[in-house]
């Protein structure tokens, strides 16, 4: 199935969808499914126990990749040169978005795809960005992109090459601009953020992703919320979560919000679980996800369980601002 070209803004990514349609639903699909289950991603992890800088977005965007089993995305100069434009555009015009005005400084193209394809051919397109009033370091950035649920879920995705452009200053812009499809997960693979296993996790994060994970209006915006779960699908997958059993060490329930659907996504191919408040340091805590996953008209029950670590150092989320879009 044809993958449409996607966008994403602001400190932002796009969050790749695919073609899953959720009038494929099926209530209770576990009574009617007899396939392999569904399960997680092997994620081998990373050796290192410490986060660490990266020199540049793609750095951390493999790293990560890495410590989720997945493949990396190839370094490609003339998508590199496609960001770079848009960074400039961005750096210009003072602000932050993935649609450029015809007309204003710097301009290249309107949308990810015209710019992209001014330099390279291209089928699916997808761009995660950042723009900070006041310097800041590439590799805050992409962390602090990456801390978004969404923008995650475009990170994790199955993009075979990737260019970045970086401006420093007063006005830092970061741009990463993703191309075409490597189907890596099968059909019945998820991969979870965080891992299984995965130590150092994060304790919060602060709301201002677009779409609001938390819901429209749901007063949540510029929070400091707990550390996002996520799970993420092929390019088809579209994941619908019943419940999900988020408990502490001790066995006391942490209440998350799972984040609505609406209509714009009814091919996201990630869910999220937000918890309403940041993680304790150092505790190890337990998921239980139980829903469905559609891919093609097929669908099978989600019944995981995972666990995960949180970091000793309380370290406070970046403030950022995160849009994300389908184009």
């Amino acid at each position: 199935m044809h993958i449409p070209a996607l966008a994403a803004s602001l400190l932002a990514i796009a969050l790749l969808t695919g073609c899953a349609n959720k009038a494929a639903r099926i209530d209770h699909a576990d009574q009617f499914y007899s396939g392999p289950p569904v399960q997680l991603r092997h994620a081998p992890g990373s050796a290192n126990t410490t986060p660490t800088d990266h020199a540049t977005a793609l750095d951390y965007v493999n790293a990560r990749r890495k410590e989720a089993g997945l493949p990396l995305i190839a370094v490609d100069g003339k998508l590199a040169a496609a960001a770079a434009d848009h960074a400039k555009y961005l750096e210009l015009n003072r602000v932050a978005t993935h649609d450029e005005v015809p007309g204003k400084p710097g301009f290249t193209g309107t949308a990810i795809m015209t710019r992209v394809r001014r330099h390279t051919a291209a089928d699916g397109v997808s761009e995660i960005l950042a723009v900070s009033g006041e310097p800041r370091s590439v590799a805050a950035s992409i962390e602090a992109i990456f801390s978004s649920p969404y923008h995650r879920g475009a990170i994790l995705f199955d993009w075979a090459r990737a260019g970045e452009a970086s401006i420093a200053g007063s006005h830092a812009v970061t741009v990463v601009d993703f191309a075409d499809i490597a189907p890596t997960l099968a059909d019945t693979e998820l991969v979870a953020w965080p891992y299984d296993g995965q130590r150092q996790v994060p304790t919060s994060w602060v709301n201002n992703e677009q779409p609001d994970p938390m819901g429209a209006d749901a007063g949540y915006r510029g929070q400091v919320l707990g550390f996002p779960i996520t799970l993420s699908g092929g390019p088809n997958a579209h994941i619908e979560l019943r419940s999900v059993d988020l408990r502490d060490q001790r066995g006391k329930k942490v209440a998350c919000k799972i984040a609505p659907l609406t209509a714009a996504d009814a091919a996201r191919n990630t869910a999220v679980c937000t918890p309403y408040e940041p993680l304790h340091t150092a505790t190890r805590y337990n998921v239980h996800v139980v829903g469905e996953v559609v891919q093609l008209g097929k669908v099978r029950p989600v019944d995981l369980v995972w666990s995960f670590t949180t970091r000793a150092d309380e370290r406070p989320a970046p403030p950022v601002v995160a849009q994300s879009g389908n184009q």
